[in-house]
């Protein structure tokens, strides 16, 4: 008990300022596959993609932190905001023992090797050291928009193409559509502008080229 007293007093002498300027996002254009590469794919897998991703900063933590005061569990952490020494991250998922002060943020200083910060209301940190790595996630915010074909399989001369289109990595039901090709009638199939030639499928693959993608 007098350890972790101890603890947190140290924990709470120190006065951190969280900033909530959020973090970076990342526009990726996206064209998928090459015009004229023969691509095979299966049941359930995009044909064909265009459009445009964004894509925010996160903290993965590999390997749930068992602190003395915080628990820090395995997952993706946002980033929330930075300043000139540390990048700050939603702390969302943190648990807090019994005698800690309330969770706000989490503090991961710009230097490598830097300890995982958990910052309290009152502005204390409590560091660990942990495995944890930065990466890039589809971000809530920001603008993205594709289209994509997806293949659905064949039963006889016919197959199944679905069409989706995502706003902010979100369905848009009103404009999904199935539809079917008769390869008896041709191997070249277009939708919305996308044109591909079929050149071999069956009810769990597709082996294709795509001549042309969505404008």
């Amino acid at each position: 008990m007098k350890l972790l007293v101890l603890v947190a007093l140290v924990v709470i002498t120190g006065c951190t300022t969280v900033r909530y300027n959020g973090g970076e996002t990342f526009v990726k254009e996206v064209d998928y596959p090459e015009i004229g590469k023969v691509i095979t794919v299966y049941v359930g897998d995009h044909m064909v993609q265009k459009g445009t991703i964004t894509e925010e900063n996160v903290l993965h933590v590999i390997k749930t932190i068992d602190g003395a005061l915080y628990d820090i569990p395995a997952k993706n952490y946002s980033q929330i905001g930075y300043d000139n020494k540390q990048d700050f991250y939603s702390a969302i998922g943190v648990v807090r023992g019994g005698l800690s002060d309330p969770v706000k943020a989490l503090a991961l200083k710009n230097e490598d090797g830097a300890e995982l910060c958990v910052v309290t209301v009152f502005g204390g940190k409590a560091c660990y050291k942990g495995e944890y790595e930065k990466r890039k996630q589809l971000a809530e915010r920001g603008n993205s928009f594709q289209q994509t074909l997806i293949y659905s399989g064949r039963v006889g001369e016919k197959i199944n193409i679905g069409y989706r289109e995502f706003s902010n990595n979100t369905a848009r039901p009103a404009f999904n559509n199935d539809v079917e090709y008769d390869l008896s009638n041709s191997n070249t199939i277009g939708y919305k502008g996308a044109l591909i030639e079929v050149i071999e499928a069956d009810n769990s693959s597709i082996t294709y080229k795509l001549l042309r993608n969505f404008p």
